[in-house]
């Protein structure tokens, strides 16, 4: 007998041509079954068999060992009955399989290599085919007594620690890469800041010895060495920044910013460049009179880091800002688009941390010290935003995408002051109805949802940031946390969105068992991470009415009334 087949061949006519296709189809199908059951079957703690229908054992898993004292091997080709001991119990147990096609923990003694009696339980899952035609049946046997538990609570520790050993090969690539990265960035930046320097060096020896024809060929030199003085400055403060905001201490002056004015300001200090490159450079601001709440200054220290990164990497075309409000969702759009060399897919991940490029070599074409993109992250995440960028591949040009909270109100919260962080988790609302907690940094959004649910007999509270809601959920002990994705940092934050709390809401076992709901008008976020295999928590799309509101948190209240998963 064919020992990953599942089915007899006398079933079928010697003639058949179609029958023994798809037969043949079959045989094909359950020989990948079998490989992927092989890796299953290695890697679990517990007794696994697969029969098929005519009861011969087809694969068993390592498990078997501790209790039956026999190897998957030794019990291959057998007939299941041959390991059991009361055939009376046995025929009542197939008859309850043919009656439900399941088994649960069906207690029956098993026989052991040296005759022994161990008292077990069996599960059995049958297998069938989309005709319904019997293929096998799946029978998960555990131990029972206390040996049989103190056998599964060290089979659950072993697969803990795998899963653990997993993780820590998978961190310690990670480090290894983040060695790779820093060594490229100090040879890179020491290779950066000795260029202009050697140059403003030169320039002024020339200037100082009197190496110039006329004062127009001088004024030339001295230029040529304020132009390097300059970029060694831009060096140095990218420099700075990073370290500011690793250290927590960069602040931010929230405050409302006009799109078209701010514009005007960046497209005067960029046309220059553009136009040395004979690139067309174009603003595009929103028709309407429109206004995000930012930090002003940090606002433009993005837009001119794209705009120059994007100039540097077009060698002809154009370069297009432009702003697309997106009034339902609650921010506005903000778009840096070049004809330029584009990036391979591959590498788009990764550009956002911190000294990575897409060349990290000394010889690379293109300098820089590989901090520009993390900074602007780091930047749009403190003020509440997210960015992300998008290219086709090499030779496609290149999108930089971020957004940025509307000013939907005149004044913002004050959530730097620890008074107004503690009054936004005392709790509203009439009665003894759940405690929902809603994490948003807009004002508005957080007053009509305090009216919807107190409306409908819910008590709330609110925080602002990643770091008070965490605070709040470990406080409260609320019953539904709503979470915003985009949310701004406070100095010396360790959280710095609305993702990064879902997750460690998730992990902290003080919280974990508070169902969450990520309120979001981020789709592109959320198909990236479904790119990468990362499981989403359950979502919400802005812009979303009062009925699908109530009905999500109604849904989220009975998800935790029945136990199941929150993430």
């Amino acid at each position: 007998m064919n020992p990953v087949a599942l089915a007899s061949t006398a079933d079928y006519p010697p003639d058949s041509t179609i029958l023994t296709k798809a037969l043949d189809e079959a045989h094909q199908d359950l020989a990948r079954l079998k490989l992927y059951l092989d890796k299953f079957f290695h890697l679990s703690v517990d007794c696994f068999g697969l029969v098929d229908r005519e009861g011969i054992l087809q694969q068993v898993s390592s498990g078997s060992l501790p209790i039956y004292g026999l190897r998957p091997e030794e019990m291959l080709g057998h007939h299941f009955h041959e390991f059991y001991n009361d055939p009376l119990s046995l025929e009542a147990m197939l008859q309850e399989l043919r009656h439900k096609g399941v088994v649960e923990e069906w207690p029956i003694e098993a026989k052991g290599r040296d005759g022994r009696l161990i008292p077990i339980s069996i599960s059995i899952y049958r297998i069938q085919d989309d005709q319904n035609q019997i293929l096998g049946s799946l029978a998960l046997i555990r131990e029972q007594g206390s040996r049989g538990e103190l056998l599964h609570n060290l089979r659950q520790k072993e697969l803990a620690l795998y899963k653990l050993n997993q993780e820590l090969e998978h961190t310690n690539m990670e480090l290894a890469q983040a060695n790779k990265l820093k060594s490229e960035f100090l040879a890179n930046t020491s290779h950066e800041l000795r260029t202009p320097l050697n140059s403003i060096l030169g320039f002024l020896r020339l200037v100082l010895d009197g190496l110039h024809d006329d004062p127009a060929e001088e004024r030339e030199f001295l230029q040529y060495a304020y132009d390097s003085a300059q970029h060694l400055l831009n060096l140095i403060n990218d420099i700075l920044d990073i370290a500011k905001i690793e250290a927590g201490k960069l602040e931010l002056s929230l405050e409302e910013v006009n799109i078209a004015e701010l514009f005007e300001e960046v497209r005067k200090l960029t046309h220059v460049q553009a136009e040395q490159k004979h690139l067309q450079l174009t603003f595009a601001p929103p028709e309407e009179d429109v206004a995000v709440r930012a930090d002003p200054g940090k606002l433009k220290q993005v837009l001119l880091n794209l705009i120059a990164n994007a100039i540097k990497f077009t060698s002809q075309g154009e370069i297009q800002v432009r702003v697309i409000p997106q009034i339902a969702k609650g921010h506005v759009l903000f778009e840096v688009q070049d004809s330029g060399i584009g990036i391979p897919l591959e590498k788009q991940d990764s550009l956002f941390q911190k000294f990575a490029q897409v060349d990290g070599s000394t010889t690379r074409t293109y300098g820089g010290t590989g901090l520009g993109l993390t900074i602007c992250k780091n930047l749009i995440q403190l003020m509440g935003g997210q960015i992300w960028l998008q290219s086709q591949g090499t030779g496609k040009g290149t999108t930089v995408s971020f957004t940025l909270p509307l000013m939907l109100k005149k004044e913002p919260f004050f959530w730097r002051r620890k008074e107004d962080r503690e009054r936004g988790l005392r709790i509203k609302g009439e009665g003894k109805g759940p405690l929902i907690m809603l994490v948003d940094d807009e004002p508005t959004i957080i007053s009509m949802m305090e009216r919807i649910l107190h409306k409908h007999g819910y008590r709330t509270a609110y925080a602002v940031t990643a770091d008070d809601g965490l605070d709040g959920a470990r406080r409260l002990q609320p019953d539904v946390i709503t979470i915003d994705m985009a949310l701004p940092s406070r100095p010396e934050a360790t959280l710095h969105s609305g993702l990064e709390l879902m997750l460690t809401l998730q992990e902290d076992p003080a919280t974990a068992q508070i169902p969450t709901i990520m309120i979001t008008g981020h789709e592109i976020i959320l198909d990236k991470l479904k790119a990468k295999g990362i499981e989403l928590p359950v979502i919400m799309q802005k812009p979303f009415r009062a009925n699908q509101f109530l009905e999500k948190i109604a849904s989220r209240l009975l998800s935790r009334t029945l136990g199941e998963p929150h993430d």
